[in-house]
C-alpha cells in the first residue's frame, strides 16, 4: 500500500508536469505488471458455460485489479496511482448493445449480433440493460470496498467505430464503411449516447478523492477524466475517422469536460493530427508496441504531440531506447508508464529516472 506521503507527491507531479505543463521537476513515471492488460487472467475460476451472463460477474470469481496487480508491486516510488474498475474482461458496451460475451479458455470477446448494414440501422440501443445494471453494480461495489490508496477508474468503454466493428464483425463493419458509411454515421450516434450514460453513471457513483480521479492508466486527473478507444480506426485512412467518428469524441470531451485523453497505438496511429483538433482534449496516450515504427522512430510524432497537447507514453516496446529518447522530449505534459517486467526494483527505477532526465528522484 501506497503511503499518504507517497500519494501527495505523486499527485503533485501529475498535477503540476503533466495537466499544468510545467517544467519544474521531472514527470510521473508509473510502473505496472503487464498482467494488468490482460484481465482474463483475474479470473479465480473458469466460467460454466461458453456465453458469459451478468449474474457471473461476481466477486468470488474475479479478482479486482488491486487485488491482481497492485497490493503487492516490485516498484513503490513510482507515480503510479492504484486502481479497480469494473471488470475490463467484459465489453461493457458492446454487450450492452446485444453482443454475446463469449468464454473460452483464456480469452474473451463479443460476438456480432448484427448481420447486415440494413439490420443496423434498426437494431435497438440498448439492447440488454441488465449489462447497464451490472456495471453498475460492480462500480458500487468498488467504491464501498475500495483500500485507501486506491481509485475507482471507469472500466475500458470503447468508443463509436469499436463498438460497431463489434456489433457487425471486423468484416462487416470495414464493408459497411466502404458500401454506405451513412449507416455507420447514424449508428455510431446512437452508441455515443449510451457511452455518454455509462460515463454519468460512473461519476454519479464515484466521488472525488484528494481532489481528482484515478484511471486505468495509472494517473491523477484533477476532475473527470476517460481515455476514449477508437481502435479499428488504424486500419482505415484517416479521412474515415476525421468524417464520420471524431465528432462522436468530440461530443464525449465537451460532456465530460477538459480531462479526456485519446488511446493510440503505435501500429496504426495515421489519424493522430485528426484527434489532437478535437476542441478541448487533454491529450494523447501512446502505447509503443513490437510490430510498429520504433520508439526512436517515434520521436518526431511525439515531440510534436507534446508541443500542441500532452502525451502518456507507454512503453510495452523497446525499453533499451528509452532514455536517449526521454532526453530528446519536452518533459512538460509527459506521462511515461513503464512495465515492471524491465523495472525490477526501486533502485532500477532511479536509475532509468536519472538516465532520462539527469536529475535525482524527488
Amino acid at each position: 500500500m501506497k503511503s499518504e506521503a507517497q500519494l501527495a507527491e505523486s499527485i503533485d507531479r501529475f498535477q503540476r508536469v503533466f495537466w499544468g505543463k510545467q517544467s519544474d521537476g521531472r514527470p510521473p513515471v508509473g510502473v505496472v505488471n503487464r498482467g494488468i492488460f490482460l484481465p482474463i487472467q483475474y479470473l479465480r475460476r473458469e466460467f460454466p458455460r461458453a456465453e458469459v451472463k451478468p449474474e457471473d460477474v461476481r466477486s468470488e470469481w474475479i479478482m479486482t485489479d488491486y487485488e491482481f496487480g497492485f497490493a503487492q508491486p516490485l516498484v513503490s516510488c513510482d507515480d503510479w496511482i492504484p486502481f479497480s474498475a469494473p471488470w475490463r474482461g467484459i465489453p461493457w458496451i458492446e454487450a450492452w448493445c446485444g453482443c454475446p460475451v463469449r468464454f473460452s479458455t483464456g480469452s474473451l470477446a463479443p460476438e456480432p449480433a448484427v448481420a447486415s448494414r440494413p439490420a443496423l440501422a434498426q437494431a435497438p440501443l440498448p439492447a440488454v440493460n441488465e449489462w447497464f445494471e451490472c456495471l453498475s453494480r460492480q462500480t458500487r461495489m468498488l467504491v464501498d470496498t475500495a483500500p485507501a490508496d486506491c481509485w475507482i477508474s471507469p472500466s475500458i468503454l470503447r468508443g463509436p467505430s469499436d463498438v460497431l466493428a463489434a456489433m457487425r464483425g471486423l468484416t462487416g463493419f470495414y464493408c459497411d464503411l466502404h458500401d454506405d458509411a451513412s449507416v455507420l454515421d447514424q449508428a455510431a450516434g446512437r452508441v455515443n449516447q449510451l457511452l455518454l450514460r455509462a460515463l454519468d453513471m460512473h461519476y454519479s457513483i464515484v466521488p472525488s478523492k484528494r481532489g481528482g480521479y484515478g484511471h486505468i492508466f495509472g494517473y491523477w486527473a484533477p476532475g473527470k477524466t476517460i481515455v476514449i478507444q477508437e481502435d479499428v480506426m488504424g486500419m482505415c485512412r484517416p479521412n474515415c475517422y476525421r468524417d464520420i467518428f471524431r465528432k462522436y469524441n468530440a461530443a464525449v470531451v465537451k460532456h465530460l469536460g477538459a480531462h479526456v485523453l485519446f488511446h493510440l497505438h503505435s501500429t496504426g496511429f495515421q489519424h493522430y493530427r485528426d484527434v489532437l483538433s478535437i476542441p478541448g482534449l487533454a491529450g494523447l496516450e501512446l502505447t509503443v508496441e513490437a510490430n510498429g515504427p520504433s520508439l526512436t522512430d517515434l520521436v518526431p510524432v511525439m515531440r510534436e504531440i507534446l508541443e500542441r497537447s500532452r502525451l502518456i507514453l507507454f512503453v510495452d516496446q523497446g525499453i533499451e531506447q528509452l532514455p536517449g529518447v526521454l532526453r530528446q522530449l519536452p518533459r512538460e505534459g509527459l506521462y511515461l508508464i513503464v512495465l515492471e517486467q524491465h523495472i525490477h526494483s526501486d533502485d532500477e527505477f532511479r536509475r532509468l529516472v536519472n538516465a532520462g532526465w539527469n536529475s535525482r528522484l524527488s
